[in-house]
Formats: C-alpha cells, sequence, structure tokens
C-alpha cells in the first residue's frame, strides 16, 4: 500500500472513530453535555499550550546564558519532553474526544516519559529492537560528585591536593 492511501486509510479510522465517541458522549450526557465537554478541552489545551510556551521560552533564556552553557544547556529528552507536552496541547485543542484523550495522556508526565524511552535512539539509548543497551563501562565524574567510602562503608574524608 502506498503512504498516501496508508495516511487516508489512517485518517478515515481516526475520524469514524471520532464518530463513535462523541456518539458515546452524546447517550452518556446528552448533545449539549458533549459540546460543553469538548469546549472545556479545548479551553484546557490552550491554556496548557500557553504554560509551555511561556516555561520553554524561559528554559530557552536559561539554556542560552553563559552559565547554564557550561551545564550542557537543554537535552535532547528535555526537548522531546517538551514536544510531547505541546502536541499533547494540541490534540486537546481539536475537537473530538479520542484526540482528547491522547492529548490528555501526553499532559501525563509519566507517558511522556514512556514515549521518549520508547524513542530514544542515540549513543546510549536503547536499540530498534527493543532490547536495553548496555550500561557504560565508565562513568566520568567531577571531584565533587563522588565520595571514597572506606572498609566500614561510611564516607573517608576527601583530602584536597
Amino acid at each position: 500500500m502506498r503512504l498516501p492511501a496508508r495516511i487516508m486509510l489512517y485518517f478515515a479510522i481516526w475520524l469514524l472513530a471520532e464518530v463513535a465517541a462523541f456518539a458515546l458522549i452524546v447517550e452518556i450526557l446528552s448533545f449539549s453535555g458533549a459540546i460543553l465537554l469538548c469546549l472545556m478541552t479545548s479551553l484546557a489545551g490552550a491554556a496548557m499550550l500557553r504554560r509551555l510556551g511561556v516555561s520553554a521560552a524561559f528554559r530557552l533564556r536559561k539554556a542560552l546564558s553563559a552559565r547554564s552553557h557550561e551545564q550542557g544547556g537543554l537535552s535532547r529528552e528535555a526537548l522531546l519532553d517538551g514536544t510531547l507536552a505541546g502536541l499533547g496541547s494540541i490534540l486537546l485543542i481539536l475537537p473530538g474526544f479520542v484526540s482528547d484523550f491522547i492529548g490528555l495522556a501526553l499532559a501525563a508526565p509519566s507517558i511522556r516519559f514512556w514515549v521518549t524511552e520508547r524513542l530514544k535512539v542515540g549513543k546510549y539509548g536503547a536499540p530498534p529492537d527493543g532490547r536495553r543497551a548496555a550500561a557504560p563501562k565508565v562513568i566520568e565524574l567531577a571531584p565533587q560528585e563522588w565520595s571514597r567510602l572506606d572498609e566500614t562503608g561510611s564516607r573517608a574524608r576527601r583530602t584536597t591536593q
């Protein structure tokens, strides 16, 4: 099946699912209740998108500052998490209860973390076959990030040279 035909098929399935979900909500709440619920989720999505935009601008400004630049700035995971939260907000704004359900799911940090873990590809990310990557053999730490333990398990005093 060619890509345009596949996209149209997925769009048709999505549209049928939205119509079925709307009919179910109308059956449960009534038509005016379904419209009111749809408007409320759209307003919640707009508010969430506004909040995400403000916090993203703040994080970007902080990452571009000289001090944050030395600490590494924004990570890929943070950018992907923000993108997924923004996508969830946009899905909440769109009319329809299936898109609202997916948007609410993407509003939850645990779901975004799960999606991020599934999409992670990189030096230490999970390979495409789903297996977990091996832990790195060497972990580099700055002197202030570690301490030695003596034989009893208590922290030994660090001497500076």
